[in-house]
């Protein structure tokens, strides 16, 4: 039996530009919901889109680009990075505490109601792709202005409040990702009381190492 043909659809006039880039980037994110990102192609792309493939070329450059755009739109950090800090730079020392908390805690939802970028958080840990790394660069350089803000707060006491956040937004990745294989450490977050309770104890990791540098 011969193997069906999907036709390519182009766009027929300039208006239509748009919308075959987010056709595009479309079929980018449903190619990594149901293959992951090993399945990333350029003919695969314009495959799923329904589009010629020269339109990736066309409207992003290349493929790279199209995945990048993507992930831009997706990342969390990248998305609300400039944002939180802003938003932490107007509340005075005494509510940095709760928009720390509010962002890990939004970044923990996020995170694990996205399947893509799990995906994609696992082809960066796979340090094969110089798109992700690029990623993880600029997501890094975002959160700089954020994490400067925070050591003002905590120079003078014995909390390195960047390797807290850095185990704790490990922590959340991890926990997160093992997850689709089983528990751990007896917890399921898949069950709500878990889940509950890793968000809790979550906030009051951050609230005893703020109360612990008042004490400085």
């Amino acid at each position: 039996m011969e193997n069906q043909v999907i036709p390519v659809r182009k766009p027929k006039r300039t208006k239509d530009k748009e919308l075959a880039k987010l056709e595009l980037i479309q079929a980018v994110a449903e190619i990594i919901r149901t293959k992951g990102y090993t399945g990333l192609g350029v003919n695969k792309i314009a495959q799923k889109a329904g589009l010629h493939k020269k339109l990736i070329y066309r409207y992003f450059g290349n493929v790279d680009n199209l995945i990048e755009q993507y992930i831009v739109e997706k990342d969390f950090w990248i998305i609300a990075s400039e944002e939180l800090s802003n938003k932490a730079a107007v509340n005075s020392e005494s509510n940095l505490e709760d928009v720390i908390s509010t962002i890990l805690e939004q970044q923990f939802h996020f995170f694990y109601n996205e399947q893509e970028m799990q995906e994609l958080i696992l082809w960066e840990l796979s340090g094969k792709s110089f798109l992700m790394n690029s990623i993880s660069k600029a997501r890094e350089e975002l959160g700089e202005k954020f994490l400067t803000l925070t050591d003002k707060y905590f120079e003078d006491s014995d909390i390195n409040f960047r390797a807290l956040s850095a185990l704790l937004t490990a922590g959340i990745y991890y926990i997160i990702l093992h997850s689709r294989v089983s528990t751990f450490c007896g917890l399921d977050i898949r069950n709500k009381e878990d889940k509950e309770e890793i968000l809790r104890t979550l906030k009051l990791v951050i609230h005893r190492a703020f109360e612990s540098a008042k004490k400085k």
